[in-house]
């Protein structure tokens, strides 16, 4: 069962359920794949990737919990279940909370200069 807590994402295809977890492994496999330099810009843009990247990235997000997936299937998945691939990125990487930014804890500590 997948877990949004975790950065996964259910679907169904053909009867059989699955989950995606777009977390760092899956980020990692989906640079080598696809020959992606930074896996985290592409993914916050994932309308400049084109089909054979897309692919990949949904591939990657679901070998994390099933390890014999293919990259064939896994575009017939996506191919079925296109929304979840925005589901998944928008569940890893969630938009940070208002004011989030301000939080004591979040900003690095000013620097003394030297005397």
């Amino acid at each position: 069962m997948a877990n949004k807590i975790k950065g996964e994402v259910g679907l169904e295809h053909e009867g059989k359920r699955y989950t995606m977890a777009l977390d760092f492994n899956a980020l990692a496999d989906f640079e080598e794949e696809a020959g992606v330099e930074n896996a985290i810009l592409a993914v916050q843009d994932p309308g400049r990737l084109g089909a054979s990247k897309l692919r990949a990235l949904f591939w990657a997000g679901l070998r994390q919990r099933h390890a014999d997936m293919t990259l064939e299937l896994a575009g017939q998945i996506l191919s079925a279940n296109l929304s979840k691939l925005g589901e998944a990125i928008a569940t890893a990487f969630p938009d940070p909370e208002p004011g989030a930014e301000a939080q004591p804890g979040n900003a690095p500590a000013a620097r003394r200069g030297r005397r």
